[in-house]
């Protein structure tokens, strides 16, 4: 073997290292954008719900003044 063909060689392997790296993060990163997106979605969830509550007690409250303005 050659001194060039070990230099290529050995540029293909951190190159190699470079992209097995580089797939490692991707998915990673895809992990953790599946997790922060399932917490947010979560966290609508209860913001809907206080706002349905919310509703609720307005709506009773409501029919609490019609009773006693008449």
């Amino acid at each position: 073997m050659s001194k060039k063909d070990k230099i290529i060689i050995v540029g293909l392997v951190v190159v190699l290292v470079i992209l097995a790296f580089n797939m490692i993060e991707t998915v990673v990163q895809l992990i953790d954008y599946e997790n922060r997106k399932e917490s947010g979605n979560e966290r609508w969830f209860q913001v809907e719900n206080r706002i349905l509550q919310t509703e609720e007690k307005v709506n009773r409250l409501e029919e609490d003044i019609k009773l006693w303005s008449k």
